[in-house]
């Protein structure tokens, strides 16, 4: 067990095990025992003393001493990138951007090296091209589960592979990692693609760099190509990409270089020196990265027709921009339906208060608005009398009635008079009690709907829900798919666009963006930072003021495909954002022979919009497949888990992964896989984050944890399932068919330990042998920087024993999202997904369930009833072998001799001594 220990701890090690000593009883049956493991040496020696025991009768006897001499592994210089090159092609707002990094190992041993790329939340990976010791492996896009398959066959085979599905739990990364030989170098390139998006008047173009490390070779170019004149173009100064800085925007980029190539046409510069770069690092004062860590942003707008927009053609595809710059805002009436429920305390209700303050002061002259607010209960409140607001309780436990009385509360004239009295309650508000969602979504539609009753104007202004909450439901109706039936079925005629804010992690997001999906709006995540307020404003200037309501394109039926048009309907146009369709034309269609037209409600009433086509366009075949992939995935997400195998469903999911696999997308469907043969059996791993040590070494776990099948290795002596494990080239040692009356698992199932460095590669040979399988226990405790490597072959009785708490979880920190929430990646190719841990509850779980581990059965029990010392220190071995759901809560596969029972603990430790020369 000695040299699992120290190959864990990545040292050499030369083991021998002594005779007994002197005086201590020995069993006569006792097998001999020899071990050996070399790593790569150093000068510095660590002498280790251990001892063994076991069991004979009642006696607990010292059978064994060792002393080995073991090397600390030399720091190795950290691999340099030596060059970082990115160049953007923007083209009728269609960007294609191809990062190329180049990096050394100038170690004189293998490394892993690691190329990362933060993308645009909306960009697709399009491809992928590693060189590696003068050979070039181009990646490939397949289906996702069938790319899982090829990877994994690669992994099985002792080849390379790199299999790339996105992660939502860093949603925008690309990660990849493949071993560099000493002394040699490696190129990456990432191809993405993405449609700008117009914000607030401006297209933005964001370009992430974060090499880790000063660059000596560091260049952005961007070059911009539109079909009308280029009236503002901007590069602010770098952002941090983490916190919003109010004037972030007016200050100029005094590195950057523009060029204007024509009125149509311009290109930009960026290439910092070492220094400048250490110059930017220390501006944007990232303490946590090394190097350069900011956002590269290009700003610009082009010149536009005042009403019509303009339609593009190109090669039989069509795009039609519309935004226009002539129309007044429409009056609104919105209603602010606020969280103060007991999460929301502190920090998060005074930054609330404060975006509150100053979203007010933005709403104009002739909208209205009303104010929600709701925790257990929802108070509707009166602005000309406190007293008479409207409150509704989920129960009648106060005599209160169970439907919402809410008067003739109205909707209140956006006036300076009426702006006062809402601050004044936005400033007294306090936090404390349940999240009852379903009742405040019932009233927020019937305050939207009736309070414009005694409003005597031409045109109503339009109903719009502003719903911030950061939390699930927990008060009333807490299950999602029935809250957002309800609401469908209460908001029409007309209907209130819901706009929601997710604010923190704890909320429901998949849930709010549904919701709002399904009621003409859209959802936004708000981090908890200290600019949680600017996020609020700024989402809010976003749906400030609409232009345009109930927006249709249309095209004459005999110039379009029909089936191949994207989005033609739009609930509201915003002031500063723009609306784009897509499709092809049919054949031997003249571009001049195409019109569009945009109808919709503006201030004057009814409005239509018209414009013809103008074949002055780049290729817009991708364009298209871009937004139609993006599309289909927003209806296939629209359904949710209890319809995601609805006909509607499956169809748009089938139609987005044909268009991705055609324009190779890398999506929520699809995956990208590049092997690269091996014969030295290296793995490569794929979205994980890489662990340095102090010397600057970069280690990376194994994606696969693979135990061959038909393997006869047992008991304490499993190291054969560890050996395989992390890729140890050689001979593994002999073992015996496990005895049928004791429970046998592998050690590589319980020695994974987190925070310690292992290298995927070991080059030494192994030679291990073990003893015949003992019915005697067998105890090996050391200590080792407070950290307990227990391995016995009482699985039942120790590694499943219960632990006291909770608490005692060492990774429980790094996934706990709140008080009583956990996110875990267990989505849609590693998405996170948010589980309730359900520390109060008192109800146990019942359902049986079956595991890898545990194929006799238990009882799926949430979290906190069956906490299991073998995943005390590995978050992995508990959502690969025990997880399982118990309703909302995340569950444990409780195994039935522990289900119902609090074991107590006992730990038997023994003398280790550690003496370093």
């Amino acid at each position: 067990m000695l040299p699992l220990l120290l190959f864990l701890l990545g040292l050499e090690a030369r083991v021998i095990i002594g005779q007994p000593q002197s005086g201590v009883a020995s069993s006569s049956s006792a097998p001999s025992q020899a071990f050996a493991l070399e790593y790569y040496g150093t000068s510095r020696t660590t002498e280790l003393t251990y001892r063994t025991y076991r069991h004979i009768g009642n006696h607990l006897v010292d059978v064994s001493d060792a002393v080995i001499f073991c090397s600390i592994p030399p720091q190795l210089p950290k691999p340099e990138i030596y060059s970082l090159r990115v160049e953007s092609q923007i083209k009728s707002r269609y960007a294609r951007t191809v990062v190329s990094s180049r990096l050394a190992n100038p170690a004189n041993k293998s490394q892993e090296v690691f190329f990362s790329v933060i993308l645009p939340e909306t960009a697709f990976i399009s491809g992928f091209l590693m060189e590696v010791d003068g050979k070039v492996y181009e990646a490939y896009v397949r289906e996702k589960e069938e790319a899982k398959q090829e990877y994994e066959q690669a992994v099985t085979s002792g080849q390379a592979a790199a299999h790339v599905a996105l992660n939502a739990r860093d949603s925008n990364r690309f990660i990849v990692s493949v071993n560099v030989e000493p002394q040699k170098k490696a190129t990456f390139n990432l191809t993405y693609e993405e449609l700008l998006t117009r914000k607030l008047g401006l297209y933005n173009h964001v370009i992430n760099l974060q090499p880790g490390q000063e660059v000596q070779d560091l260049q952005v170019q961007v070059f911009i190509s539109e079909s009308r004149n280029i009236t503002t173009l901007q590069v602010p100064e770098m952002r941090s990409g983490n916190e919003i800085d109010p004037d972030q925007d007016k200050k100029v980029n005094s590195l950057a270089k523009i060029e204007r190539l024509s009125s149509t046409e311009a290109r930009i510069w960026f290439s910092p020196s070492v220094e400048e770069q250490r110059e930017l690092t220390k501006k944007l004062a990232d303490k946590e990265q090394a190097g350069l860590s900011g956002q590269f942003v290009v700003l610009y707008d082009v010149d536009r027709d005042p009403q019509a927009g303009e339609v593009l053609v190109n090669d039989g595809y069509f795009v039609h921009f519309f935004a226009p710059t002539n129309l007044k805002p429409l009056h609104k009436h919105v209603v602010f339906v606020l969280d103060v429920s007991g999460s929301m305390g502190g920090r998060k209700i005074e930054q609330l208060k404060e975006a509150m303050t100053a979203i007010l002061d933005d709403l104009n002259d002739g909208d209205y608005f009303n104010i929600i607010e709701f925790s257990y209960s929802v108070t509707v409140w009166n602005l000309d009398s406190t007293s008479q607001s409207a409150v509704f309780s989920p129960y009648n436990a106060y005599g209160d009635s169970p439907d919402p009385h809410l008067g003739h509360t109205p909707a209140f004239p956006a006036t300076d008079e009426y702006k006062a009295k809402a601050k004044d309650i936005i400033k007294k508000m306090r936090a404390g009690g349940g999240t009852n969602i379903d009742d405040t979504l019932r009233t927020a539609i019937r305050v939207a709907h009736d309070g414009l009753q005694n409003i005597t104007i031409k045109e109503k202004p339009e109903p719009i829900i502003v719903f911030l909450t950061d939390g699930e439901p927990t008060v009333g109706e807490v299950q999602p798919n029935k809250i957002q039936a309800t609401v469908r079925e209460l908001n029409f005629g007309p209907e209130a666009s819901i706009f929601s804010l997710a604010l923190g992690d704890d909320a429901d997001l998949s849930f709010l963006n549904r919701l709002s999906l399904r009621n003409s709006g859209f959802a936004r995540k708000i981090y908890e930072a200290s600019d949680t307020a600017l996020q609020l404003r700024d989402f809010y200037r976003q749906v400030a003021s609409p232009l345009l309501a109930n927006v249709t394109f249309s095209y004459e039926p005999e110039h379009v495909e029909e089936q191949s048009m994207t989005q033609r309907t739009f609930p509201m146009l915003f002031s500063g954002g723009e609306l784009i369709v897509a499709g092809k034309l049919k054949k031997h269609v003249l571009p001049d022979l195409l019109f569009g037209h945009v109808s919709g409600s503006s201030l004057d009433g009814a409005s239509v919009f018209s414009s013809s086509g103008v074949a002055k366009a780049s290729s817009l075949e991708r364009l298209w497949a871009y937004l139609t992939i993006q599309q289909l995935m927003e209806k296939h997400d629209l359904q949710g888990e209890d319809d995601a195998n609805s006909t509607d469903s499956q169809d748009s999911k089938r139609k987005a992964l044909e268009l991705a696999l055609k324009y190779s997308f890398v999506t929520p469907v699809t995956s990208l896989v590049v092997v690269k043969p091996n014969s030295t059996r290296t793995v490569g791993t794929a979205i994980v984050q890489p662990e340095v040590n102090d010397g600057g070494s970069h280690y990376a776990l194994p994606l696969s944890a693979a135990f061959p099948a038909g393997s006869t290795s047992t008991g304490p002596s499993g190291v054969g399932g560890m050996v395989d494990r992390f890729g140890i080239s050689g001979t593994a040692f002999h073992a015996q068919p496990k005895p049928q009356s004791e429970h046998y698992r592998p050690v590589s199932t319980y020695a994974h330990m987190p925070n310690l460095l292992m290298k995927p590669l070991m080059p030494a040979q192994v030679e291990l042998t073990t003893p015949q399988p003992s019915q005697s226990p067998f105890y090996l405790t050391t200590w080792l920087e407070n950290r307990t490597l227990a391995v016995t072959t009482q699985i039942n009785e120790e590694l499943e024993e219960l632990l006291d708490s909770i608490n005692d979880l060492e990774w429980l920190s790094k996934v706990m999202s709140g008080s009583d929430a956990l996110v875990l990646p267990l989505g849609e190719n590693g998405t996170a997904v948010t589980f309730r841990l359900g520390i109060n509850e008192t109800a146990v779980g019942g359902g049986t369930c079956v595991t890898s581990t545990n194929p006799e059965g238990g009882v799926c029990v949430p979290l906190p009833q069956c906490v299991l010392r073998v995943f005390k220190q590995d978050l992995e071995i508990y959502l690969e072998q025990y997880f399982c759901k118990s309703g909302r809560l995340a569950g444990v596969c409780c195994p039935n001799h522990l289900y119902g029972q609090k074991t107590e603990m006992t730990e038997k430790t023994y003398d280790t001594t550690i003496v370093v020369e």
